[in-house]
């Protein structure tokens, strides 16, 4: 009975011992064997790998060739090309410690055939992202700052734009308007206080100007027929056609200068402006403002109408420089 428990359990042992040894699940040393269809995959995997780098770096140099070869890469990658050799002479020829760029140009002529293609240093783009890839791949690498990189691009660009990009002319500063502009005057001979020319306000202080009434011209500055006394007389304004009660607006700012009515004028006013300009409103139907009263350019001053010696509803306007009688027609708008 001993002697049979004996031997069942060394049986027991025996076949214990022999499925450990023959599971493949328990052992590493095993590993599974590819076929050559696998194997030739994995080379040509790797290689591709490889020509990506030359890809890489013959984009910047020799840009021309690396399009042309592009057709035949594709052809050349899915034949059964043989890259195992070609692999293992690159493996050679690192070994020996020559450089990468080299190498790859090597293998790049066995796989695809043609010839070798000399870059002078001339020809090389010389950056420093190119410069630090070629030390890279040629094994002595080193760092380069994003700063210097971009730095080293600026200073690429700059060279090759023109002096007149880099470094434009300034734009010519407009010449400003001159104080007066000098109009030609054939007409009779102009009273003594009046003139033709056109003077910049602003020049004077005059920082804005305004309207006093929005309306259509029934007689110009300047000599005409008088419509009620008849003759040749001298108009020292403008009339402005306008209905009757129509706001009648301050040229400038200013003061009022002085309000009045007469038989010829009806309500009038004056405003005196910076730069010693004056503006005179007639034949006022109403007076809004009094003497001394400050204004606004803008302000309503008065209220159109057809008072004193006037055939119809209008605005006589005025304009006085340090005394001279000016044409209004050179700054207000009309319909």
């Amino acid at each position: 009975m001993e002697t049979t428990y004996q031997e069942w359990e060394k049986k027991r042992r025996a076949q214990t011992s022999g499925r450990r040894t023959s599971s493949p699940h328990r052992s590493g040393r095993q590993k599974a064997a590819l076929g050559p269809r696998e194997a030739r995959r994995l080379v040509q995997l790797t290689v591709c790998v490889l020509l990506f780098l030359v890809v890489f770096v013959g984009k910047g140099v020799f840009p021309e060739e690396m399009e042309a070869a592009q057709e035949h890469l594709t052809q050349v990658l899915q034949t059964d090309t043989a890259f195992r050799a070609a692999f293992a002479s690159l493996g050679r020829s690192i070994s020996r410690g020559e450089p990468v760029l080299d190498t790859l140009g090597s293998l790049w002529i066995e796989v695809f055939g043609g010839t070798a293609v000399t870059v002078s240093e001339a020809d090389l783009p010389h950056t420093p992202l190119y410069e630090a890839q070629c030390a890279f791949l040629n094994g002595s690498a080193q760092r380069i700052s994003p700063t210097a990189h971009w730095l080293g691009a600026v200073a690429a660009s700059a060279a090759e734009e023109p002096e007149s990009l880099i470094h434009p002319s300034p734009l010519p500063k407009p010449e400003p308007e001159p104080a007066v502009i000098h109009v030609d005057y054939s007409g009779p001979t102009l009273p003594e206080n009046a003139s033709m020319d056109r003077y910049n306000l602003s020049a004077f202080g005059v920082a804005e100007t305004v309207t006093p009434a929005l309306g259509w011209i029934t007689s110009d500055f300047g000599w005409r027929e008088h419509p009620v006394d008849g003759g040749e007389k001298f108009h020292n304004g403008v009339d402005l056609g306008v209905n009757l009660g129509t706001d009648v607006l301050a040229f400038a700012s200013g003061t009022v200068d002085y309000i009045g009515e007469s038989p010829i004028y009806g309500l009038y006013l004056q405003i005196r402006h910076a730069g010693d300009l004056t503006s005179f409103y007639a034949h006022c139907d109403k007076l809004l403002v009094q003497q001394g009263q400050t204004v606004q350019a803008g302000e309503r001053v008065a209220l159109s109408g057809e008072s004193g010696n006037a055939t119809g509803p209008h605005l006589h306007f005025e304009l006085k420089l340090n005394g001279v009688l000016i044409n209004p027609a050179y700054y207000i708008e009309t319909t």
